[in-house]
């Protein structure tokens, strides 16, 4: 029997001391109880008030003790499904466990068969949950940009419509209003095949964004409720900048994101003891010579894994950012930022990581960049499996029978392991020169359009059922009616 012996269970880093994170915690508590939050929703302050915060107009201040049994009561784990019931294509989200995906609401695309800046529309949603659903390491689906081709009130409904019905793996959802968290929902549950069926199973989760600092807006409480009704796994996102909209210290910056998400998660514990709740968001800094939130910056890595470590040391989920870049183009700009943010945000263990193939800043969604990026993440998954130790890979006895100055090439062991122990990329050229130029002598940007171009003409996931495709036409159609106020 082995004894005193640390398991490795996936390889990590660390930017926080356990000390560190519980000052942390004990500063955001501080924050909440002493400052309060300023939430716009009564509903949500009366649900605060009748569990023990004191309320004073639209600010409420949140004891410790709430927080804490709020903790007590989130899970550390859950199952996010995929609507053909394939386990492959399951997120286990729990510790050790690091998923990656791309995000919402950029303003631009770039068109993925010519590289064209323009605005997003509702057949890219088509294109996007198509590419998400062939890569191998996007592990969820999202849309990569905001539809501008339908009625604005309706674009995050429309949105999830699309993608659902155009990729098997698990969706991430949003909206500006109630009315159109409630509709998604509504398409969710003709998906699953009733209310309870999709309880059981999510195949779907909503994202929340506070206003930094300190500030949780209407629709945000009202879908958090809403949401934790209906045991819908919720994601609550700050993006506070350091230097803005918090203090210009890093240290701050961590208070504020976790005590606004602290509140969020109260909230939902309130409604509903159990709610799957992530914790996290786009923490970074705000760039003093042009104003701007740099996505490519050191210090958003830095936040996003030490808010990874905080939310393990709190025993939540985690949602962090990785996989964007500052740079207008799919360049080496883009390469050198996107590689990096992934490699730190997996080190980090966070459990979701988000925004996955944005450029430029996030106001500009790309598939180009998107598939470059899967490359990275494969080569980052490859890393975190970290190196098995066993008396099988150790293989002393094959070391034994072959000998000084043996071949192991031929040998039963290497047949057996290479496959899985050997990372193959499909991007990154590994070719003798003579061979890549009698390929065509492709540069990465090259290559990453050709992988594009087959995954657009040839990948077809699984339909919807037509009799679920009508039920979700005729919410899309109630949803156009309430809004022309018809």
């Amino acid at each position: 029997m082995r004894v005193n012996y640390e398991v490795n269970a996936s390889t990590q880093f660390q930017i926080l001391s356990q000390d560190e994170r519980q000052e942390v915690y004990f500063a955001a508590l501080k924050v909440l109880e002493r400052t309060g939050i300023i939430i716009h929703s009564d509903e949500a302050l009366n649900v605060l008030k009748e569990h023990g915060a004191w309320v004073e107009g639209s600010r409420a201040y949140i004891p410790p003790f709430m927080v804490e049994k709020a903790r007590a009561t989130a899970p550390v784990s859950f199952t996010l499904y995929s609507r053909d019931e394939d386990a492959a294509k399951n997120l286990e989200i729990s510790p050790n466990h690091v998923h990656y995906g791309p995000s919402i609401t950029a303003t631009h695309f770039l068109d993925p068969r010519t590289g064209e800046r323009r605005q997003y529309l509702r057949e890219d949603a088509v294109s996007a949950a198509r590419v998400c659903d062939a890569l191998p390491n996007v592990d969820y689906v999202a849309a990569q940009g905001s539809i501008s081709d339908v009625h604005p009130d309706l674009m995050e409904v429309y949105e999830f419509a699309t993608l659902i019905a155009n990729s098997e793996k698990p969706v991430m959802a949003w909206s500006n209003t109630l009315d159109g968290c409630r509709d998604i929902h509504r398409i969710a549950i003709a998906v699953a095949g009733g209310e309870e069926q999709l309880a059981r199973y999510p195949g779907y989760f909503f994202l929340g964004c506070s206003i930094s600092p300190l500030i949780i807006p209407q629709e945000v409480a009202e879908q958090l409720m809403y949401c934790a009704r209906h045991a819908v796994p919720y994601v609550f996102g700050p993006c506070p900048m350091c230097g803005a909209t918090t203090p210009s210290t890093l240290a701050s910056t961590l208070v504020v994101a976790t005590a606004e998400c602290l509140a969020a998660l109260v909230i939902a514990q309130i409604v509903n003891t159990g709610t799957p709740f992530l914790i996290g968001g786009s923490l970074a800094t705000m760039d003093m010579r042009t104003a701007t939130m740099p996505y490519g910056a050191p210090e958003l890595s830095m936040l996003c894994a030490a808010e990874a470590e905080i939310a393990r040391y709190l025993g939540l989920p985690v949602w962090t950012t990785a996989g964007v870049s500052d740079s207008k183009l799919v360049d080496e700009q883009a390469a050198m930022e996107g590689a990096m943010s992934v490699v730190l945000a997996g080190l980090s263990g966070a459990d979701l990581i988000h925004n996955v193939g944005f450029i430029e800043g996030c106001l500009t969604g790309s598939l180009q960049y998107l598939v470059m990026m899967d490359e990275a993440i494969s080569y980052v998954k490859r890393v975190l499996r970290g190196i098995e130790i066993t008396p099988e890979t150790l293989a002393v006895d094959w070391i034994e029978k072959i000998g000084p100055g043996g071949d192991f090439m031929s040998t039963e062991h290497t047949l057996k392991h290479f496959r899985t122990e050997f990372w193959y990329p499909t991007l990154m050229d590994r070719q003798m020169r003579e061979s890549w130029e009698h390929t065509g002598q492709k540069n990465m940007q090259e290559r990453v359009q050709a992988k594009l171009d087959r995954i657009l003409d040839t990948h077809r996931p699984a339909p919807l059922p037509d009799e679920v495709q009508t039920r979700i036409e005729a919410i899309l159609a109630a949803a156009e009616a309430r809004v022309a106020g018809v």
